[in-house]
């Protein structure tokens, strides 16, 4: 895991075991970062991590405490609280629920280590890839299917719902919302799309449908599997292009 400074100069920060597919500031653990370490979950200062549930080399399925917790693997997760952490586990097909105080895990929706596309309380998922709240109804959840599908998930109840689909396109690998309108903006196979929150619909905003790497202008730009994004202010976006191995900026104005 390396860091950036503000004129680019790029250092280690943390050395992993395996694959970080998703990290953030500790809410628990003041001035520490939280990250997965595929089938682990870990906070660092930099200097010491403490590893709160699972081992990044060991997968499966298991409910514990700490370390005798297994996942495969964690994809992402939510701080919903201060003591309280969600994570999608994704090839288990369950979202499940770990306590910073005791660090043990418990399921929270889905059935794990059975997959399927049904709603209700006692739901079934397939490969879930993002968890966020939803900016527009703080009350419920936003969970990106694999496929083509973004669930609703209720915090109090955990029953899901449908919420929206990526048109003509598969493989959802990252969601992230804009704070004033609700928009999500999603990372699929090869380009950056926006499903909007209130007609639930879709359209492609970068990526010319091509495998490869090009920059230009939205129709012309080509990305080898995008994943993470995030916003760097209120127009301009950030995404990791992965298999190009580089940070892409896009310019929503221009």
């Amino acid at each position: 895991m390396y860091r950036f400074d503000a004129d680019g100069v790029v250092t280690t920060f943390v050395t992993t075991e395996s694959d970080v597919f998703h990290l953030e500031r500790d809410d628990f653990v003041p001035n520490n970062i939280v990250f997965s370490d595929s089938s682990a979950l870990k906070t660092t200062d930099g200097t010491d991590t403490y590893n709160m549930a699972g081992i990044a080399t060991l997968s499966g399925y298991v409910e514990g405490v700490g370390t005798a917790a297994r996942f495969r693997p964690i994809t992402s997760f939510l701080q919903l609280s201060t003591n309280r952490v969600l994570i999608t586990d994704s090839s288990n097909y369950c979202v499940r629920s770990l306590d910073r105080f005791t660090n043990e895990t418990m399921t929270f929706v889905g059935n794990c280590t059975s997959s399927g596309n049904k709603d209700g309380t006692d739901a079934l998922l397939s490969y879930s890839r993002k968890i966020i709240v939803d900016i527009k109804n703080p009350t419920r959840l936003l969970l990106a299917e694999e496929g083509k599908i973004i669930k609703s998930v209720e915090i109090a109840n955990g029953n899901v719902s449908y919420f929206g689909t990526i048109v003509d396109f598969s493989f959802i690998r990252n969601i992230i919302q804009e704070k004033d309108t609700g928009n999500l903006f999603v990372t699929f196979r090869h380009g950056v799309g926006l499903l909007e929150h209130h007609t639930r619909a879709f359209s492609v905003i970068a990526g010319s449908g091509e495998y490869g790497f090009k920059d230009g202008s939205f129709t012309q730009i080509q990305f080898k599997s995008p994943y993470s994004i995030k916003f760097l202010n209120s127009h301009t976006l950030l995404v990791s292009d992965t298999y190009n191995n580089r940070l892409r900026v896009l310019d929503l104005i221009t």
